[in-house]
């Protein structure tokens, strides 16, 4: 026993000795700016040739470095295109030492091939550029679209991701478009954070968040060029900016011509339903066509005083224009009695959407932020809507409805920066004003009817780092509201809880828990309704309320030199659904969005990206998973699996870019279909010469788009389709885009928010 007292009483006087020291703070140049992923290597001051330990500072310029025991070290940072600096540190208890870096021009010219350009977060991994990749990409969306999982879409000349996951695009914080995007050089890329987990104020915008860091933008004159001509569809798109000072103004312009009017997609089905005592059966041949055109301008002033403020106004306007008409071969069967027929629906939409969107953001010493946003849209809308069938027990629906949207959007988010963590308290208002002038067949003199919502979003977030162990933890609440006689009010509390373990620089385990809210659209919870067939009309659902959606995930991600992989399984419960259902009305069978009593995902996805050479880059993503779905408490539950898959290939040679994307269909649950996914395919090949790209285009190039939707068996309707978009079918595209770019070097604006409202108000029609 005494021996053993001994022993722990030196391992307790040993473990003092050796207790170990933090040393922390940031590095930066020699204006203060912050320099990340800088290499810090700390070694024992009687022995300089042999590292003790090593780090690299995150995107803020901060480190944090752990000496294993008091005593004196040495201390010595270096970073590609600046002069390394070593600094003499006597480790006798926790320490801050800031260290400056001067620039270096004899060192501009190097090229980094080893070394650590990625910091792995809870929720996203930060990328930095080596000075080829800069040099090989055009703009900053070439060189953004070179991270795993992402690309350039060459159908829709967007920003994608490879498993097909929305994105949304931000540049210093604000939302921005593709056309902003490619204004960035490529050489003004400071680093991109790649949230694969959204911060808590984007999860209801997107499944992935792509932000990128800029150096001071140029000042004088930026601009870009893009127009694509195609059978499918034509794109054309200018934006123009100017600098000047720490002020900076943006215009741009973007067309989208839908080309589809000449050429009708097909789809073939049948339905069988019972209304009473008769029995339908309804078997048609339908030929689709959708065209029209969009139009959207924006201009843009902000001003800059870093590390001080930022002031931004946007002033924007939207127009769309869509039409549809679909013509139909009808046998209808009425029990016993036979009756072939044809059917017209046809559909035209008109809408106007100017914006105005106020951004103010104060920095209040190093760690200390304030950021407001405050958003306004009106949406006038027209829609005029008719059905018809020909024959004997034939009719003819007609729909108009006007209606004004109001919406009011307003954000304050404070942010305080620890040593260690990150905290932000914020809270996000949503007001929604809807007044509708409807007439239909069944009442001819029409109707005016308002429906009022409130969306209140409160929210607080801490993440962090603690040596190897992640972790994010958000609590929220959301309270949502529709006011009048058919109102509810619903508060909901939407915590996320994410923890992790980094196993190097190459591994890392996350486990991760999240809710939020989905609030129903307007025109879902009004009284529109349109005569689709015989005893079976689309309406909306006054008695609609709010989803909340639960989601548990487990990922594992490897990042290597060449290789990536993410892999993940998640289970997610969403309670109150929204999908489209069948129901039995007065006579007839109404088809509206309703809440679900249970809806449940669960599976496994897979998502790989390998870079062999420098001039070739595979990519790819698999899913396997079950989905639950029971429409209402009388049904039993519906079980089906489904498995998507996405390959993309993209190889560069001198001026000349293959780009190759395959997505395999597949069937999933919507609701009570089984619907078929609509496949995308593309080869695409590009030369540049100098500030210009020229790229042919060629969709669906190996497979047809073919898919087929079908109701599962509890459905009161059975219904299947069988489609065949013909539009798509081997059809060319030819763009053409140019920029440029000329000035001196200026800060730019750097926001942290942005709101926006895409319920555009409009009942959309199956």
């Amino acid at each position: 026993m005494k021996n053993l007292v001994t022993i722990l009483a030196l391992l307790g006087f040993s473990s003092a000795l050796g207790q170990s020291v933090t040393i922390r703070g940031r590095i930066v140049d020699s204006q203060r700016r912050p320099i990340p992923f800088a290499n810090v290597a700390l070694f024992r001051a009687s022995d300089t040739l042999t590292m003790v330990r090593g780090t690299a500072s995150d995107l803020e310029g901060r480190y944090s470095v752990e000496a294993p025991e008091a005593g004196e070290f040495c201390l010595r940072v270096t970073y590609l295109g600046y002069r390394s600096a070593s600094l003499a540190v006597s480790a006798e208890g926790d320490l801050n030492r800031d260290v400056r870096l001067e620039a270096d021009s004899t060192t501009i010219g190097e090229v980094v091939v080893e070394g650590k350009r990625t910091i792995r977060s809870i929720d996203k991994t930060s990328y930095l550029f080596t000075k080829e990749q800069i040099e090989q990409a055009q703009d900053g969306r070439e060189l953004v679209a070179t991270l795993p999982n992402l690309r350039v879409d060459r159908a829709t000349n967007t920003l994608a991701t490879v498993n097909g996951k929305s994105i949304l695009i931000l540049v210093n914080g604000i939302r921005a478009t593709d056309e902003e995007l490619r204004l960035i050089p490529s050489d003004k890329v400071r680093s991109v954070e790649l949230y694969d987990v959204p911060p808590i104020r984007y999860m209801d915008d997107a499944e992935q968040v792509v932000n990128i860091r800029t150096r001071p933008l140029d000042t004088g004159w930026s601009g870009n060029l893009y127009g694509t001509l195609g059978q499918l569809f034509s794109n054309a798109s200018v934006a123009f900016s100017y600098i000047k000072g720490d002020n900076r103004l943006t215009f741009n312009y973007g067309t989208h011509i839908n080309m589809k009017r000449d050429r009708s997609d097909l789809e073939t089905g049948h339905y069988d339903y019972r209304i009473d005592d008769a029995a339908w059966l309804y078997d048609y041949v339908r030929e689709s066509r959708d065209w029209g055109r969009q139009h959207n301008v924006g201009l843009t002033y902000s001003i800059s005083r870093e590390g001080n403020y930022d002031l931004q106004i946007r002033a924007s306007a939207r127009t769309d224009n869509e039409k549809m008409d679909a013509a139909k071969s009808i046998v209808l069967t009425q029990n016993a009695a036979t009756e072939e027929r044809t059917g017209l629906l046809t559909d035209r939409t008109q809408s106007v959407v100017p914006t105005l969107d106020i951004y103010f953001a104060k920095q209040f010493g190093r760690s200390n932020s304030l950021a407001l946003n405050l958003v306004g849209s009106y949406f006038d809308n027209g829609q005029q809507t008719r059905s018809t069938e020909s024959g004997p027990t034939g009719f003819d629906d007609r729909m108009e409805l006007d209606n004004r949207k109001r919406t009011l959007i307003g954000e304050v988010v404070y942010g305080h920066q620890f040593a260690k963590a990150q905290l932000s308290v914020g809270y996000r208002g949503h007001y929604n004003f809807l007044t509708n002038s409807l007439s239909n067949s069944l009442d001819e003199a029409g109707t005016r009817e308002s429906i009022h919502t409130q969306a209140h979003r409160f929210y607080a977030e801490i993440s962090g780092k603690a040596r190897s162990f992640l972790y994010r933890v958000s609590l929220g609440a959301d309270y949502d509201v529709r006011t009048g006689r058919d109102g509810f009010r619903n508060l909901t509390f939407t915590p996320m809880v994410m923890a992790g373990y980094n196993f190097g620089d190459t591994h890392s385990l996350r486990l991760m828990y999240e809710s939020g809210t989905q609030m129903p659209e307007m025109l879902q919870m009004s009284e529109a309704r349109i005569l689709i067939m015989n005893g079976l009309y689309q309406t909306g659902n006054p008695d609609l309320e709010n989803a909340h959606r639960q989601t548990w995930r487990l990922s594992y991600d490897l990042y290597v030199r060449k290789f990536t992989l993410q892999a993940a399984l998640f289970y997610d419960y969403t309670r109150n659904s929204l999908f489209d259902a069948y129901r039995s009305g007065e006579g007839c069978i109404l088809l509206q969005t309703d809440n679900a009593e249970r809806d449940v995902r669960r599976g496994g996805e897979l998502s790989l990206n390998f870079t062999p050479w420098k001039f070739l880059r595979i990519g790819g993503s698999a899913e396997a998973a079950q989905q639950l779905f029971r429409p209402s408490r009388e049904m039993p539950t519906y079980r089906c699996w489904t498995f998507p898959v996405s390959v993309y290939v993209s190889a560069g040679y001198k001026n000349f870019t293959l780009d190759l994307y395959q997505k395999f269909g597949g069937t999933m649950l919507v609701g009570l279909y089984r619907t078929g996914i609509e496949k995308v395919s593309y080869v695409s090949l590009g030369y540049r010469y100098r500030n210009l790209n020229v790229a042919l285009q060629c969709f669906f190039p190996f497979v047809r788009d073919r898919y087929s939707n079908e109701t599962i068996p509890t459905s009161i309707v059975r219904h299947r389709t069988d489609y065949a978009i013909r539009s798509k079918d081997h059809a060319l595209g030819l763009s053409l885009s140019w920029r440029f770019g000329v000035g001196r070097k200026k800060a730019a604006v750097r926001p942290q928010l942005e709101n926006f409202d895409n319920d555009s108000g409009l009942f959309k029609i199956k």
